[in-house]
């Protein structure tokens, strides 16, 4: 083993005077390297110019169409309310349909179902479907 290797490392340090088809060797490597190098450097430049007019040009369209639309919006719709100034609402009648649904359901069940209260809801809190939806996304991986 040790001969071969006295023998492999002769070989690798024997040039013969050829110093210049290593040289030429070396400097073509290193230019090949380099000359990729650059290549690759002005397609991403070039990729990062095609995508920031593609992106400005989406934008440009996006507000056009959300200035046209504002336009339409005020030309032809009356002004519309602002939350608090809605009225309350009568809900008897929607109480006494979901409560007929209800029943109906029962009926074809062959149980009874009772309503025994009805509350109404902040309209800004979440239903638990949402909440079970964003605990459920949100939980880590």
């Amino acid at each position: 083993m040790s001969n071969f290797l006295s023998l492999c490392a002769a070989d690798a340090v024997k040039v013969d005077g050829n110093w210049g088809t290593v040289w030429s060797t070396v400097v073509t490597g290193i230019s090949v390297v380099f000359l990729i190098l650059a290549i690759l450097v002005f397609l991403l430049w070039l990729m990062g110019k095609i995508f920031s007019t593609v992106a400005k040009s989406a934008e440009k369209k996006k507000a056009a169409a959300a200035e046209a639309a504002a336009k339409t919006v005020t030309e032809t719709a009356a002004p519309v309310p602002a939350p608090e100034e809605y009225e309350e609402e009568d809900d008897t009648e929607i109480i006494a349909v979901i409560s007929a649904a209800i029943a109906a359901y029962g009926e074809a069940e062959g149980k009874r179902y009772n309503i025994t209260s009805v509350k109404k809801r902040d309209r800004g809190a979440r239903s638990p479907w949402s909440m079970a939806g964003i605990s459920d996304n949100t939980r880590g991986f």
